[in-house]
């Protein structure tokens, strides 16, 4: 289980799928290593999520040897091809709940937070004339907000129908010759290394299968300098919310956010909450010095 959860978050069910155990048999070892403080449980009932536990030092350590040798661990390499599966089906489903609600997304956008209380002071923090990848641009609204304002701008989603929705609305739009739209995961960039000035990821990480791991990228196509901002839910007990929207998290810990982008390389990072104290935004410059990975 530790082997399986050095990779990310999971749940009962994944864990159980992953290493082909009972269901009873997982939940007593995960309470064993509850119990040792080695893993941290967050969610509750069905929306829980197991993580290990780095914020111990003599555990951290423990762990660092784990992953030393997690290798010659019997079985690892079937529990590897398990577990992608797992983050497979993630993947999957978030993209076909997406091509089937493109069209009526709206319908639910009251559930979300405003993102004009924010959206402005962030889009701020970028120089007129950069180019900006947008991740996860869905239909199109900051990308179009983005290209008005001077942006050469590369829109990112996996889902075709909603590439579909977000080209119809620049093309209404004779100020937006300026933007790129490209089918993509937001996990593997269709960008080249170094390409972009900045990324702003808005609402995206609670959907993406593995968020850990979406930095690598984002440090791989940002430029030297460049700066990447985060805008996410904070974690929240919504089940409408979670439901209606697809999502795969519920909401994230911002200080969780802040170590993946540190780790990636961004330094800096400055932080903010909204008003209400649903959404968090963390902003960063990309120092290929500080890339740990």
């Amino acid at each position: 289980m530790v082997r399986i959860l050095l990779r990310g978050p999971l749940n009962v069910s994944e864990i159980t799928c992953s290493l082909g155990l009972s269901q009873s048999n997982v939940s007593h070892n995960l309470r064993t290593l509850l119990d040792a403080g080695i893993v941290i449980r967050k969610g509750r009932g069905s929306w829980a999520y197991y993580s290990l536990n780095r914020n111990d030092t003599v555990l951290s350590i423990i762990l660092d040897a784990v992953t030393s040798g997690r290798k010659e661990i019997e079985n690892y390499e079937d529990d590897m091809s398990q577990l992608r599966s797992c983050y497979d089906k993630r993947k999957s489903e978030a993209r076909e709940f997406f091509d089937r609600k493109a069209s009526k997304f709206h319908e639910v956008s009251y559930l979300m937070p405003d993102p004009n209380a924010y959206i402005t002071n962030v889009i701020n923090m970028f120089p007129e004339g950069s180019t900006i990848l947008d991740a996860g641009c869905g239909r199109g609204e900051l990308v179009q907000m983005l290209a008005l304002r001077g942006m050469t701008v590369i829109g990112v989603d996996q889902s075709p129908e909603m590439l579909a929705h977000a080209g119809k609305r620049i093309k209404s739009d004779v100020n937006c010759s300026n933007v790129d739209l490209r089918l993509g995961s937001a996990e593997q960039l269709p960008l080249e290394d170094s390409s972009v000035d900045g990324i702003i990821v808005h609402m995206l990480l609670h959907h993406l299968s593995e968020p850990s791991l979406f930095f690598r990228e984002v440090a791989r196509v940002c430029r030297n300098n460049g700066r990447c901002s985060v805008i996410e839910l904070t974690p929240h007990e919504d089940s409408d919310l979670k439901r209606k929207q697809g999502d795969l998290w519920p909401g994230l810990d911002r200080d969780e956010v802040r170590v993946w982008m540190s780790f990636a390389g961004f330094s800096g990072i400055e932080d903010s909450v909204s008003d209400d104290g649903r959404v968090f935004i963390l902003s960063g410059v990309l120092d290929e010095r500080n890339f740990c990975g």
